[in-house]
C-alpha cells in the first residue's frame, strides 16, 4: 500500500513540471476543440460536476485529469481506473484550468451535456374515445363524468433524436377518490394496435405524491426514425381528476 501512494505523489510531482513545461510553450487546449495526444491545459467550461461525468466524452482515451489548489498548494488527482483513495479530484467546476493526460491519438471534450425540456400542455390531449365528454382550456384537462369513455387521452411529444430522457414532471389535481395517470410510452413506428409492443419510459401516479409530481424515467435513448413517442392520461373519478401541464426532461441530443 506504501509504493502505491508514493506512486501517487510522484505523479503529482511529475506533472508539476511538465505544466511549467507546457505552460512556457504557451499550448493552451479549450473544451469543445480538439486535443491531442499527451498533456492539454483546458478551461472547464461545462457544469459542476464529477470527472467521471465530466470527462465522460472522451471515456477509455485518458489516464489521468490534474487540478492546481491554490489554498493547499498542490495538484488534485483523478484517474478513471485509480483506487478510491489515490483520487482527490472529487469534482470540476465551470471555469477551472485543468490538466488530461491524453492516451488516444486525439480526442474532442465537449463542454458540456446538452440538456433540455418538452412541455406538454392540456390543451394538446385528445381522448381515445370519441363518447368521451370532457372539459378542455388552454392548460386544463378533465372529464365531465365518471364514464369508462371519458377516462383515457393522447398527446404526442417530439424529443430530439439521440436525446436521453431522464425525468417527467407532471402538474394535476386529484380529489379524492379521483385519480390522475401519466405514462410517456413509445412504440416501433410500424406498430398499430399490438399493446404488447407498447413500451413504458416513466409513470407518474397521484396517488405517490403531491403536485407537481417528478418521476424518473427507464434508461433510453430515443430513436425517432424507428419509434413514436407519446403521453398516455387515465383521469379517473370524474371531475375530480384534472390534467394541466407535462415536461419532459432530457440530455443530449
Amino acid at each position: 500500500m506504501r509504493s502505491i501512494r508514493t506512486g501517487f505523489v510522484l505523479a503529482a510531482l511529475g506533472v508539476t513540471a511538465i505544466a511549467a513545461a507546457v505552460a512556457s510553450s504557451g499550448q493552451d487546449v479549450r473544451a469543445g476543440t480538439a486535443l491531442v495526444k499527451g498533456w492539454n491545459n483546458i478551461a472547464y467550461f461545462g457544469d459542476t460536476r464529477p470527472p467521471s461525468e465530466a470527462f465522460s466524452g472522451i471515456s477509455g482515451q485518458f489516464s489521468s485529469v490534474y487540478r492546481w489548489n491554490a489554498a493547499t498548494q498542490s495538484y488534485e488527482i483523478y484517474g478513471p481506473n485509480m483506487p478510491a483513495f489515490g483520487a482527490t479530484l472529487s469534482q470540476v467546476t465551470r471555469g477551472d484550468a485543468v490538466w488530461i493526460n491524453l492516451t488516444a491519438d486525439s480526442a474532442v471534450l465537449s463542454s458540456s451535456v446538452a440538456t433540455g425540456h418538452v412541455a406538454i400542455a392540456a390543451s394538446t390531449f385528445t381522448p381515445t374515445n370519441d363518447l368521451a365528454i370532457y372539459e378542455k382550456t388552454f392548460n386544463q384537462l378533465s372529464p365531465v363524468g365518471t364514464d369508462d369513455a371519458s377516462v383515457r387521452y393522447y398527446a404526442p411529444v417530439i424529443v430530439p433524436d439521440g436525446a436521453t430522457i431522464t425525468s417527467m414532471t407532471v402538474a394535476f389535481e386529484a380529489t379524492s377518490p379521483a385519480t390522475v395517470q401519466a405514462r410517456l410510452d413509445f412504440t416501433p413506428i410500424a406498430n398499430g394496435t399490438d399493446i404488447a409492443k407498447i413500451y413504458k419510459l416513466v409513470e407518474v401516479l397521484s396517488s405517490a405524491g403531491a403536485s407537481p409530481q417528478t418521476a424518473q424515467a427507464f434508461a433510453h435513448t430515443v430513436d425517432n426514425s424507428a419509434n413514436v413517442y407519446f403521453l398516455v392520461v387515465d383521469l379517473t373519478g370524474g371531475a375530480g381528476a384534472k390534467l394541466r401541464g407535462v415536461s419532459v426532461a432530457y440530455t443530449g441530443g
